[in-house]
């Protein structure tokens, strides 16, 4: 079938091809047009590196009602008109004739319209040459399985195509007999190429004009939250508020007897506005998944970068009262590692950046980057000290929040209880560290960059969550243990810990 060809290709795809040409701002962070609805299908939208929309479809209800019956009698003409068409961020936009490649997007704003165009796509391949029906997850599992291509990011976009919500779909149209009718009419292949108006903000270019701590996932996620106005998200989706009072008790309560009065805890993205310290809840949470003291460790690599397991997991945590031991020791956990992350990996990192850009700076000016994905970036502005600049800080620039897991998952077996006093401790000689923690971070950023440099097999968001990636400057840490003047001998304290959640 055509249009099962053209979804297939389209899923491989990092690509976005406008129906014509588009607009693009002069300061290359915004572009706007129209493409067709196949563009859309297959968006990411949830933790990916450009942000995350915790968003899900919210049922048939009026607004949503409204959608539908537009995509089922004007698809073609009025719905582009009648609807405001989404907003999608992307990390490593480049253009080409009439399309728009990146290395990693969110469907920041419009997900509820995309689940229906979806829906609408998924029956009338479902149903083909049937009547239409509700349907069971089992036969909806059967048929994606068939007849979509083993991909990674079918995994995710299909994870939510759930039975419940594809049948309130099919109910409203069995119990609408006009709308059915429109759907038995409706042409798959003139469907897909229907259009639909998009938004592409650029994060990268964004970037480059707000503070150094910023990062893409960090605005890209700000840029969703704000479109899609999280207060009106079911509490059920939201965790933090869910278990407000839970995790303030036990999971952060060492955290808030050492940070008391000095940094507050953020439960909900953007609810502290005051010009305060803060931290968010998954900021503290994530690395404590990194040790694998909750999870099997195929999960580690997975699950860390991610937000859903990670709030699930500890749902269930907090939900067991035969869990207590471990939750005490998470709770001693959490300090200990948000001290390591700002006060060694931070300014390490912060500092190392400026380093590397000098030295990749060098590297251009010797021809010595050839082999790298920006080489002909370098040899175009290679007569531009400033444009240059530009281009090897925008690649060597990191995410703290995918080099502190590798580090805590690298030194989690040194991690041991202090029998005299109430904390958590490296065991390791005390006045080697720093130096310790400090080179460990600068190996482990650099073998990043060199990945990154080199050209990614897939989105950045996908390799991040390797076992490859988690490995990454291994070979540095059991170096480092093995010297003498480090002192350092690894432990089970994780293990005997452990809770597989």
């Amino acid at each position: 079938m055509e249009a099962l060809q053209l979804l297939n290709d389209r899923l491989s795809k990092n690509e976005i091809t406008f129906s014509e040409q588009y607009f693009i701002s002069k300061d290359k962070k915004t572009i706007m047009g129209e493409i067709p609805f196949s563009e859309i299908i297959f968006l990411d939208y949830r933790d990916t590196e450009a942000g995350s929309n915790p968003r899900e479809f919210i049922g048939i209800k009026k607004t949503n009602v409204n959608i539908l019956q537009s995509l089922l009698t004007e698809p073609t003409n009025l719905f582009r008109f009648l609807h405001s068409g989404i907003i999608v961020s992307l990390i490593g936009g480049s253009t080409e004739d009439n399309s728009v490649k990146y290395d990693d997007c969110c469907l920041t704003n419009g997900n509820q319209t995309r689940f229906i165009i979806l829906t609408i796509v998924f029956l009338k391949l479902y149903f083909d040459k049937l009547e239409l029906s509700t349907l069971k997850q089992p036969d909806i599992n059967t048929f994606l399985k068939t007849h979509f291509k083993d991909n990674p990011k079918s995994d995710t976009i299909f994870a939510y195509l759930r039975h419940n919500k594809i049948n309130q779909v099919v109910n409203f149209m069995l119990k609408n007999r006009k709308y059915y009718d429109s759907f038995k009419s409706l042409d798959l292949s003139t469907f897909l190429n229907c259009k639909i108006r998009i938004q592409l903000n650029l994060v990268n270019n964004i970037l480059e004009d707000l503070d150094e701590e910023s990062d893409t996932y960090t605005i890209g996620t700000q840029i969703a939250e704000a479109n899609n106005d999280t207060q009106k998200v079911r509490a059920d989706d939201i965790f933090g508020n869910k278990y407000k009072a839970e995790l303030g008790s036990k999971i952060f309560k060492k955290f808030l007897n050492e940070h008391q009065n000095k940094i507050e805890i953020e439960y909900r993205f953007g609810e502290v506005v005051d010009k305060k310290d803060k931290v968010h809840i998954l900021t503290l949470l994530r690395p404590v998944i990194a040790t694998g003291i909750l999870t099997k460790e195929k999960d580690i690599f997975e699950y860390t970068n991610q937000r859903d397991p990670i709030y699930k997991i500890f749902e269930k945590l907090l939900q067991k009262p035969k869990n207590q031991n471990v939750i005490n020791v998470i709770s001693l956990m959490i300090p200990f590692l948000y001290d390591i992350r700002e006060n060694y990996v931070k300014p390490t990192l912060e500092k190392h950046r400026r380093e590397l850009v000098r030295k990749y700076k060098e590297k251009a000016t010797y021809g010595d980057l050839s082999d790298t994905i920006i080489s002909e970036e370098v040899l175009k502005y290679k007569n531009s000290m400033q444009k240059l600049e530009k281009v090897i800080r925008t690649n060597v620039n990191y995410n703290i929040e995918h080099i502190l897991p590798v580090l805590v998952f690298q030194i989690r077996n040194l991690i041991c209880k202090d029998e005299n006093n109430d904390h958590l401790r490296l065991n390791i000689s005390q006045t080697k560290k720093e130096e310790f923690l400090n080179s460990l971070t600068e190996v482990i950023y650099e073998k990043y960059v060199e990945k990154k440099l080199k050209g990614l097999p897939t989105s950045l968001t996908t390799v991040v969550r390797s076992q490859e990636f988690y490995e990454m400057g291994i070979d540095g840490y059991k170096m480092s243990i093995r010297t003498k003047e480090n002192n350092a001998e690894e432990t089970d304290f994780i293990l005997k810990n452990r809770v597989i959640i």
